[in-house]
């Protein structure tokens, strides 16, 4: 008898672009979750096609449901971000100098206070 035993396995990853709208679909096809979603699918479409994935599909919600909110809310805040009435954008080296010089004063004013206490 052999000591190897051979147990071959396949793991399958898909990475997928998403368009906004389309983020925002999928956002909304889970918010109702796994379970409600599969009472609707099942009365409506029957169990034969989905039964077989019904864990994946639970997978996927729960993915969904951990995994966007985040995305979503940075996309929220950068399109808050540009939608500012008066955006500033700079240069890199405009923003570098302001980097060194905000970094600057706060090192002054961080060896000011040491002096003071």
């Amino acid at each position: 008898m052999s000591r190897l035993t051979q147990r071959p396995t396949l793991n399958l990853e898909v990475s997928i672009k998403l368009t906004e709208s389309e983020v925002r679909a999928l956002d909304a096809l889970s918010g109702y979750g796994a379970d409600a979603f599969l009472k609707v699918f099942y009365a409506q479409m029957g169990r034969h096609y989905m039964e077989p994935h019904e864990s994946g599909l639970r997978s996927l919600f729960d993915t969904i449901r951990t995994e966007l909110p985040p995305i979503m809310k940075r996309m929220r805040a950068a399109k808050q971000a540009f939608s500012l009435a008066d955006p500033v954008v700079r240069s890199r080296s405009d923003h570098d100098a302001l980097i060194s010089r905000i970094t600057s004063e706060h090192s002054q004013a961080a060896h000011s206070i040491k002096g003071v206490v």
